[in-house]
């Protein structure tokens, strides 16, 4: 998964530049504080893509949360913030012992980062769903509106800025755009050197999460009971189980199941102890976005023994001609699908698998499936358990 996120931050990363150096003429010192930026990025993606083990209370607020600004220099997030908050960006936290790693080179160049969230993800309040397709209240950088947050390093001080004043103001660091409170930030504003996080670096990273923890779940499920449950219909908002079937959604709801729901599963490993269906995976609705598919010998309606390891007969269903017990997809949010060459319209018809999915091999009808790149064309992403 770093790998992954680093791949993507190299990939995507976007400097812009205000019209002044960092410090007097120093080309180099602009170069470390670029850098130094660039950490400060990576630590806040990979706080985002870990906060429910690291940082949250993991029952409402889910994968894919940011700190609040600070009110202090070098000093704790907020508590809380707003929408069009800005402050120093936080490189202390000490929630359960753990710490933002933010990369500490902005101290030795005398400069302090100022940071802005918005309201779409940060931590606190977090009563909003977060998922592939919230794309509400997100912050913008001139011509860019997917900004999920955004780092600014200020230049020297111009227009009679005073940074000596007590308590400290916006207006003494940045400039214009920067400045003036609200959600829309610019490159071009004074000296200023800002860095955004787009939806599109962090997103992928955080359904990879939020897969990860459905294939955890999936695992301690069957660790308890032996196999795998069924699926719901998939577009069903009810999200009820169905017997005997074994694509669609994670079932969230008992429905017409003997064997109990996904949803209704509870062990050490949920938060806890809670229900799957009453934490931050239901209430953000993620089990919407993910596709379940697992192999017949594997379910609760199956001959015991067919799916222990020990002698089992071949799976149907495979990926990349290799046997797996079970496929999980994250469908990711709406693009334009090779298949259908449309744009993917889910309200329209919710059940059909080619407004979710955009891979081929998942919509020709057969049980043998092939990686998927993530491209233009794709955001599917697989997690398998073998």
């Amino acid at each position: 998964m770093l790998v992954l996120m680093m791949a993507l931050l190299g990939g995507t990363a976007l400097f812009l530049m205000g019209s002044g150096n960092s410090r007097g003429n120093g080309i180099e010192q602009n170069k470390e504080q670029a850098r130094a930026m660039a950490a400060a990025k990576a630590a806040l993606i990979a706080y985002s893509v870990n906060y429910v083990d690291h940082y949250g209370h993991n029952i409402r607020g889910g994968v894919g949360r940011l700190p609040c600004p600070s009110r202090t220099r070098h000093g704790s997030p907020g508590l809380s913030c707003s929408g069009n908050s800005i402050g120093y960006l936080p490189t202390v936290w000490n929630r359960s012992g753990k710490r933002i790693e933010i990369d500490y080179l902005e101290r030795f160049l005398g400069r302090d980062f100022w940071y802005a969230v918005s309201s779409e993800h940060r931590y606190n309040p977090s009563f909003n769903q977060l998922n592939s397709t919230s794309t509400d209240q997100l912050l913008a950088v001139d011509a860019i509106d997917d900004i999920v947050a955004v780092l600014i390093a200020p230049g020297n001080p111009v227009n009679q800025q005073d940074r000596a004043t007590i308590p400290v103001s916006v207006v003494n660091y940045l400039e214009a755009e920067n400045a003036d409170g609200d959600t829309v930030f610019s490159g071009h504003a004074g000296n200023d050197q800002v860095l955004p996080i787009r939806r599109s670096e962090i997103m992928p990273l955080i359904e990879r999460r939020v897969l990860g923890y459905a294939r955890d779940w999936l695992i301690e499920y069957k660790r308890e009971f032996g196999f795998y449950p069924y699926a719901a219909m998939f577009g069903d908002e009810s999200g009820d189980c169905q017997s005997g079937l074994l694509s669609g959604a994670l079932a969230m709801q008992q429905g017409a199941c003997v064997e109990l729901a996904f949803g209704e599963f509870s062990s050490a490993v949920v938060p806890r102890s809670r229900l799957l269906n009453e934490i931050w995976f239901a209430t953000s609705d993620w089990p919407s976005f993910i596709y379940y598919r697992v192999d017949e010998h594997c379910v609760g309606g199956a001959a015991p023994g067919l799916c222990d390891g020990v002698n089992d007969p071949p799976h149907a269903l495979t990926v990349e001609g290799n046997p797996v017990e079970v496929l999980l997809v994250s469908a990711g949010a709406p693009i334009v699908t090779i298949p259908s060459g449309s744009m993917q319209e889910r309200s329209n018809d919710p059940g059909a698998l080619v407004h979710y999915l955009d891979s081929e091999s998942l919509l020709d009808g057969d049980s043998a499936y092939s990686f998927p790149r993530l491209s233009e064309l794709s955001n599917d992403q697989f997690l398998v358990i073998e």
